[in-house]
């Protein structure tokens, strides 16, 4: 049946019919895959870990510490007939539109209620009805968007459901990439096996979700909880598959009951939400309180009609294994049809009579909360197997019904059929097999997507095998095949664009701080790597010729060291200032550790990592890997090493980024933010270096000029011992230099004029205002003033002062620049027209 495959002991029940023969669906796949060499197949699976792997498909299981992990992919797919698909659309079809108009009813006119034909116990005791909720109106009708249902069939061939997923149905996202991936690792195969595409079904429902909006240009957007949760990768892929931008909750504000989008050019009115998170957690001023999650006002937004939610909110109200016990009855009573699809046996306690025949049937019934949420993963197969309650006791568990029945159904064991999969080892093992399949609207009703996602569990319970395994479904068509994709229509722009107008503020903040703590990070690996050079004497400079005082106040100033902790080292003598430098280079739990700074890095790269190159993303993973031993514990030469390491990681992030990212609003706020931070830090530097005392002494100037990585620029130029005046106009005035002040406020200046609300024409703008002060007193500055004009108490005053309105500049800057593009205080809408609508907030 499988050449050069080794089959284990264990029925095939989704491979092998009744009569002992291989289905004849599957034997054109069979074929192929026999006739593959065994270097065929091996590249086959490099393929698909090659691909999951530069995809970053990956998955969080809830509860799981460790994060995201890769998603499993088993190669063998199942394969169903067209005629038994074509009964289970049906039955999905019917199933879709039976939920949808009880939904309707339950936050409608509730005649379900008023005939008794729904338990009232059974709708006000589940969580999932939010009666804030109730008389908002669905556009068309609709208020499920998408549903997934997840299938199981027996043994003998019979499907039945074994749960509604209405919420935020999960794992589209996952079966097209399952399909993409498995269909160009056995492209012959999938070929000759006639497999019906998905690409339609994707269409018809992102046609009939835009057809929704008021106006000619629509915005639709995927709100999404963020990284960390368990699905994000899927948020993410069908964002771009769909051409939606995915935001979270702190995207977007609702304003006079109208949803806007912050983006750097203004607020853009959002005419249809894509929901990813629970209906609970949407709105923090009328549902869930502590949500940090959802957006105020959302639930005013969709009551006045301004936004169409998808699923509508509320809509898991029919998302529970309570309501699996009533769907004949209400089928027959809402649509006049008998239920075409079977549900999975199930005894809902609330009601007297079934609670009475679970009790007297515990021992051989599956006991499970009825409004229990499940995850994608854990729901799977083994879900379905087993109680939610093993371990407790039949006492037990009869206590927990009878204190509240209304929360508990009882479900009848099931044993699911068993689907080819392969083995690490070449074998091909038969395992439990759950389907989860998707139905969406469309202007042509609900459709079924001609696939699905099909999760196997654990063989015979075997703990230590993960029940997470996932395989495409191949549904074999019947006559032509549509052909249609949506990847070159989706994942490439149809009209040709060279701006990023539509940048989520959030994007721009991260992106903005990423600039900031990448040159904060640089700035505090310099100045380490400059005071072990020193405490160790290496390249003969000793720590004798900078007093201590002078290294610590460095510390001090770029907070990278307390002023206490900074007194108590320095009194102490030399391995007191070690033993401080331990603690703020490699220690996690220091608060002024060199950590905390790179683990700023990585959290503002995480939010913006679509937007970074894979080769980007992989030097800044090698920089954040901060070892977690201090430097003590391996020498002051190897913490100098490690230090050099991290200089040239956070050289190659600066390359990747001004040679491989569009100069567009992203490209411009992460160099300002750079831009800023570096003044700031040189700012203080020579604050430090330079207002008291006389630098020239005790390698304090060569100091500055290491720090400033200006050290062979004024050796080329000078050729002669570092004197004040020479390296204030180095580093204060000569906007040639990349590390100048001056340099810096030019670029900045360059970078505003392109800005979306800087280049509106008329007066110049607060931030453009601040820019050409500081820049104008630098270029003014006379540097043999700077440097010898003195008080009586021996301070550069006029030095003091520049220095103070350049770091005062860049952090007002700084202010007005988050308020004017991430937080927008001053409101500015963005019409879909593209006309500008201003008003004050």
């Amino acid at each position: 049946m499988l050449a050069g495959y080794r089959p284990v002991a264990g029925a095939f029940d989704e491979l092998i019919g009744a009569d002992g023969r291989v289905r004849s669906h599957w034997q054109p796949f069979l074929a192929a895959l026999s006739a593959m060499p065994g270097s065929a197949r091996q590249n086959a699976a490099d393929t698909a870990a090659r691909m999951l792997r530069e995809n970053n498909v990956t998955y969080v299981s809830p509860g799981n510490g460790d994060g995201a992990r890769p998603w499993q992919l088993d190669l063998f797919p199942l394969l169903i007939a067209a005629d038994e698909w074509a009964a289970l659309e049906s039955g999905l079809v019917q199933r879709a539109e039976l939920l949808n108009a009880i939904v309707a009813d339950l936050y409608g006119s509730q005649q379900l209620i008023k005939s008794a034909g729904f338990p009232t116990a059974m709708l006000f005791g589940n969580p999932e009805f939010l009666v804030p909720c109730h008389g908002i109106e669905a556009r068309d009708g609709i208020h499920l968007h998408l549903l997934a249902f997840d299938l199981g069939r027996a043994p003998d061939g019979r499907w039945f459901v074994l749960s509604n997923r209405t919420q935020a149905p999960a794992g589209a996202g996952y079966a097209l990439e399952n399909r993409i991936i498995t269909s160009r690792s056995f492209p012959d195969a999938f070929a000759q096996s006639r497999v019906r595409r998905l690409a339609a079904f994707f269409r018809g429902y992102s046609e009939y979700l835009l057809s929704l909006g008021n106006r000619d240009e629509h915005l639709a957007v995927v709100l999404s909880p963020g990284p960390g949760i368990e699905s994000y990768f899927e948020h993410a892929f069908l964002g771009r598959y769909l051409g939606y931008p995915v935001v979270e909750g702190v995207d977007l504000t609702v304003r006079a009951s109208r949803l806007f989008l912050k983006t750097l050019e203004g607020l853009r009115p959002v005419d249809l939400l894509l929901r990813r998170i629970d209906s609970r957690d949407c709105d923090p001023l009328e549902l869930e309180v502590n949500s940090d999650i959802g957006v105020a006002g959302l639930v005013e937004a969709a009551r006045a009609g301004e936004v169409v939610v998808a699923n509508a909110l509320g809509s898991g109200v029919v998302e529970n294994e309570a309501i699996m016990a009533f769907l004949p009855g209400l089928c027959r009573q809402m649509l006049g049809q008998e239920l075409m699809l079977p549900s999975i046996d199930t005894w809902w306690c609330g009601d007297e009579q079934a609670r009475v025949e679970v009790m007297g049937r515990l021992n051989e019934l599956v006991v499970r909360r009825a409004f229990g949420a499940r995850s994608l993963i854990s729901a799977g197969a083994t879900g379905f197997l087993s109680s939610e309650f093993e371990g407790m006791s039949r006492d037990a568990v009869a206590k927990l019904i009878d204190s509240r029945p209304y929360d508990y159904v009882a479900q009848r064991r099931v044993m699911l059929s068993r689907a080819p999969t392969f083995d690490a080892d070449g074998s091909v093992r038969p395992e439990p097999m759950m389907l989860r399949v998707f139905v969406a609207a469309t202007k042509d009703g609900f459709r079924v997507m001609p696939g699905g996602l099909a999760l196997s569990t654990t063989v015979d319970g075997d703990p230590t095998v993960r029940g997470d395994s996932s395989k495409d479904v191949w549904v074999i068509a019947e006559g032509s095949i549509d052909t249609f994709s949506m990847l070159g229509l989706s994942l490439n722009a149809p009209v040709l664009k060279r701006s990023d107008r539509d940048l989520p503020s959030r994007t721009g903040d991260d992106l903005f701080w990423l600039g900031r703590y990448l040159e904060r990070a640089e700035g505090a690996v310099r100045l380490f790597r400059s005071l072990m050079t020193r405490l160790s004497g290496e390249g003969g400079v000793a720590v004798a010729e900078i007093a201590l005082e002078h290294l610590t106040a460095l510390l001090v100033s770029q907070e990278r060291l307390s002023a206490r902790r900074a007194r108590r080292a320095t009194a102490s003598g030399v391995k007191a200032v070690e033993q401080e430098l331990a603690n703020v280079l490699f220690d996690p739990e220091s608060p002024d550790g060199l950590a905390r700074v790179l683990a700023n890095v990585r959290r503002t790269a995480e939010g913006v990592r679509e937007r970074l190159s894979a080769d980007t993303w992989r030097i800044l993973e090698q920089l954040t890997e901060v070892p977690t031993q201090r430097w003590r514990a391996y020498g002051v030469a190897n913490a100098t090493r490690q230090l050099n390491d991290m200089t040239e990681h956070l050289l190659a992030v600066s390359g990747m980024i001004q040679e491989n990212m569009t100069r567009g609003y992203g490209w411009r706020l992460l160099d300002l933010g750079r831009r800023i931070e570096r003044a700031r830090y040189f700012a203080r530097l020579i604050r430090d270096i330079a207002v008291t005392g006389s630098p020239e002494e005790g390698g304090l100037l060569h100091l500055l000029l290491e720090l400033g990585d200006s050290a062979m620029t004024y050796r080329s130029r000078y050729r002669a011992t570092p004197q004040l005046p020479a390296v204030l106009d180095l580093l204060l005035t000569d906007d040639t230099n990349p590390r100048s002040l001056a340099f810096q406020f030019e670029e900045m200046e360059q970078h505003l004029a392109m800005m979306p609300q800087e280049s509106q024409g008329g007066p110049a703008t607060a931030s453009q205002r601040i820019v050409i002060a500081v820049r104008t007193e630098l270029r003014l500055a006379e540097v043999e003033k700077l440097a010898n004009v003195k008080t009586k108490a021996g301070r550069r005053s006029h030095l003091a002062r520049l220095l103070d309105r350049v770091e005062e500049g860049a952090n007002e800057l700084s202010e007005i620049i988050s308020l004017t593009y991430f937080s927008h205080a001053h409101e500015r809408r963005v019409g879909g027209s593209g006309n500008n609508e201003v008003s004050s907030s």
